[in-house]
């Protein structure tokens, strides 16, 4: 994809789908059980703490770096193996969380909607309809995303207002019944969540204009929304016990829905908002690894899908027979994911401030220097 053709719309709802995915959906499980009854609250506290972070660790290597290629940005102040030291954790990242997106939503769809069909099928013709949209490449992404995100909205809005008689807001009471321990705790789950739109800082290059501190700080806040919604809604529909039990709670208000009497069982379209976000989010985290690797023509990256995609279908089937706790693998990943966010924008950051290193070239080259001998040699010519 050619640098500078992306409109911030395009790439917003792109990252809207993906990291929706973790804060709407993914992530409830984990805050609900170690937050209770203050989990709606996770949410709000995360916001507090992510602004001044975008400010400072998100917005400002953006200012300085002047929407630049980052990996080509890192070759021209790094050696080679100083570069592949910040990418790595970025390419650590992008593969663990597309692998976890997809495997919760290849387990989900086996234990909901398909029992009788064999795991290792709906497994590959998701891959196949993954590896089809990352091999399209980034524009064709983020396009995509502009024609699912406003009926993932509009779902959303429908299941939060057919539910309203099932809701009773009494029970977000009393506030911090634990002390400050429990919300704080689940705020680490929520951080790491928000905390992914620091993938900003790799498409910026991508982007028409420039990124306004606004727009991140706004698109956070909305991140945010998407994951305090679902999480008042579980404790007010279920109650603070019941909600905290659920393995899967943004979707089981779905079978509450019932309009009238003959108006039910419409948690069929949970199939599409989970598919939506699962499909973005590892269709791009494939996509930005094959960039900052990086993966030349279409051949390589044909094989590069091909194989990767091959290695989560068959680590997939081997987690799905292994008796593990989902809910304190996804706990750890969490943290492993903010460690690493956290790690990798405090390196650009400390490195934005430092200028070219004399003798190279702002695409990572080396610049040759002309001394008085080349002068004399170049005038002797003329």
């Amino acid at each position: 994809m050619k640098e500078g053709t992306l409109g911030h719309w395009p790439m917003f709802m792109m990252l809207t789908l993906s990291v929706g995915l973790s804060s709407h959906v993914i992530v409830l499980p984990a805050v609900l059980d170690v937050s209770m009854r203050d989990a709606w609250m996770c949410g709000l506290l995360a916001f507090v703490v992510i602004v001044p972070w975008l400010a400072i660790f998100v917005y400002g290597p953006i200012k300085r770096t002047k929407q630049a290629n980052l990996r080509e940005w890192l070759r021209s102040r790094l050696s080679p193996a100083g570069a592949w030291l910040v990418v790595a954790p970025v390419l650590l990242f992008l593969l663990v969380t597309s692998f976890q997106s997809y495997v919760e939503t290849t387990a989900w769809t086996s234990a909901t909607f398909l029992p009788l069909t064999p795991e290792i099928v709906v497994q590959t013709v998701m891959m196949m309809l993954i590896a089809s949209a990352a091999l399209c490449g980034l524009r064709s992404i983020a396009f995509v995303s502009c024609m699912l995100l406003p009926v993932v909205v509009i779902l959303g809005d429908f299941v939060m207002s057919a539910n309203m008689p099932h809701k009773n807001y009494s029970v977000l009471l009393p506030m911090l019944e634990h002390g400050w321990g429990a919300p704080m705790h689940g705020m680490l789950y929520a951080l790491s969540c928000a905390m992914e739109i620091f993938l900003v800082i790799f498409l910026q290059h991508y982007l028409k204009h420039p990124i306004k501190l606004w727009q991140i700080v706004t698109f956070s806040g909305f991140i945010m929304i998407l994951m305090t919604g679902p999480t008042i809604g579980a404790i007010t529909e279920f109650g603070p016990i019941e909600a905290e039990k659920l393995r899967y709670p943004a979707f089981s208000q779905w079978r509450l829905v019932s309009i009238g009497k003959y108006f039910e069982h419409v948690d069929f379209f949970a199939i599409f908002q989970w598919m939506s976000g699962a499909f973005i989010r590892v269709s791009l985290g494939l996509n930005l690894m094959m960039e900052l690797i990086p993966v030349r023509g279409r051949k390589g990256r044909a094989w590069f899908v091909g194989i990767l995609g091959v290695i989560y279908i068959v680590l997939a089937n081997v987690l799905a027979k292994m008796m593990i706790q989902a809910e304190h693998v996804i706990r750890l990943v969490f943290i492993v994911d903010l460690v690493l966010i956290v790690l990798v924008t405090t390196t650009i950051w400390l490195l934005s401030f430092h200028g070219l290193p004399k003798g190279r070239s702002s695409d990572g080259s080396q610049q040759r220097q002309t001394g008085a001998g080349d002068d004399v040699h170049a005038s002797n010519n003329l």
